[in-house]
């Protein structure tokens, strides 16, 4: 596992703060060095737009929820019958006038199970944003990784500008007692050159890793921070099957459990508005005609679904419930395999890395030092001592590479198996 660490005092990026903690933690001031992950993540949500714009959205759903509790509105309505006709129907003399209200009475439950769909659709946005927070740790723990990879690597160039200085002060030493030439001494010059180029490189992807973390955070303009930690080696990994069974409680599995509640609260309202909804009808009518008598009117009208029971979206809706289930296994899926490539690389990086450390290291080490004793003593040319340094910093090159695709595929797993907040 890749870990951060200050003074060499270990603290697991992995190990996050809880995101409520997180989300409630004031922003560090601008330019304040060391930058930890806790801090980076923390500044990263809470100046990302789309977090942001999920409160909005969340309002929205709940004005849904009390829209769709709300009972259906009373119509009154006023109905003039028997006038300006002809004979009897002359003028007003035949009028009758009926004033009512009418309610309509919504059967099956439709109003319970419209509120619980809206209830559902109100608990994807919290889906969606969980998924978004999880792009962004994931953005964040990439981005941090590799700041922390540019300083391992700037550190390495300036052990190795060292070491090519003190050789060529040596060689010069040499070269002024007589016992070497000037040749030697300008090798040596142009290794220090050629590792100072190195420093400079290393210094410009330093400074783009920085960018590119600051960014997320919102800081477009300078770069000049450190962040605190250090790339390390777990000594035991995992087994895949240990990661995989990881996969159900992640974030981009776990979000499915929502969608098919969703869906098959649509489909039981589908259900529900099979059953057709009746209104009833009551009021009162005047009679012009009968010296201005009066009766009450009452009725009620029940559709009949001989053709249209709904069928159609209920076979839509059990579809839909359907689709969650193959676009799950879908994921599942691609998880594994993504995954399992994660996982392999995390594997031979930490082989490779454990036989550079154990076995090519110290013997170059060990090689470059007997060759440099050596070298003064007339015993070696310096053309020796540079590729025997050469050789050390090829391994350490080796070393730094299998450090950065071990700390970049342990950041993926991390992504990959990141357990859902939501319960």
């Amino acid at each position: 596992m890749y870990q951060f660490s200050k003074r060499k005092q270990i603290v697991s990026l992995l190990i996050c703060a809880p995101l409520s903690a997180l989300l409630a933690q004031e922003p560090i001031p601008e330019k304040t060095p060391p930058v930890h992950y806790e801090t980076a993540l923390t500044r990263a949500i809470q100046n990302d737009p789309a977090l942001r714009g999920f409160d909005t959205a969340a309002e929205a759903a709940e004005g849904q929820v009390e829209q769709a509790g709300l009972r259906p509105n009373p119509v009154v309505g006023a109905e003039m019958e028997n006038l300006l006709g002809t004979g009897p129907f002359r003028d007003v003399q035949g009028m009758e006038v009926t004033l009512g209200i009418t309610q309509l009475i919504e059967t099956a439950g439709k109003r319970t199970k419209r509120t619980e769909l809206a209830r559902t659709e109100r608990a994807l946005v919290d889906w969606e944003r969980e998924l978004r927070l999880a792009t962004v740790e994931s953005e964040v723990r990439t981005a941090f990784v590799e700041v922390l990879v540019a300083q391992e690597a700037l550190e390495l160039r300036k052990e190795q500008f060292s070491l090519a200085e003190r050789s060529r002060e040596e060689t010069a030493r040499l070269v002024e007692a007589a016992r070497s030439n000037q040749v030697e001494l300008t090798r040596a010059e142009l290794a220090v050159r050629q590792q100072q180029f190195a420093i400079n490189q290393a210094e410009r992807a330093l400074q783009a890793a920085r960018a590119r973390l600051a960014a997320l955070w919102g800081e477009s303009g300078g770069s000049d921070y450190t962040v605190a930690g250090s790339v390390e080696f777990d000594a035991d990994l995992p087994e895949l099957v240990q990661l995989v069974a990881l996969l159900p409680r992640s974030t981009y599995l776990a979000q499915y459990e929502g969608h098919r509640r969703n869906r098959e609260a649509a489909l039981t309202l589908e259900q529900a508005r099979a059953k057709p909804n009746f209104e009833v009808f009551g009021g009162g009518r005047y009679f012009n005609e009968a010296s201005g008598d009066a009766a009450f009117v009452v009725g009620v009208e029940i559709p009949w679904p001989l053709f249209d029971k709904n069928q159609g979206n209920i076979r839509t809706a059990r579809a839909q419930v359907r689709a969650v289930e193959y676009d799950e296994a879908a994921t599942r899926r691609e998880l594994i395999v993504a995954l399992t490539d994660a996982y392999q690389v995390l594997v031979a990086a930490h082989a490779e890395a454990q036989s550079v450390e154990n076995d090519l290291l110290p013997t170059a080490e060990q090689t470059l030092a007997d060759t440099e004793e050596g070298y003064e003593r007339g015993q070696f040319t310096l053309l020796s001592v540079l590729e025997s340094r050469s050789t050390l910093f090829e391994i350490r090159e080796t070393y730094l590479d299998a450090l950065s695709r071990y700390a970049s595929a342990q950041a993926q797993i991390e992504t990959l198996t990141r357990p859902s907040t939501i319960n």
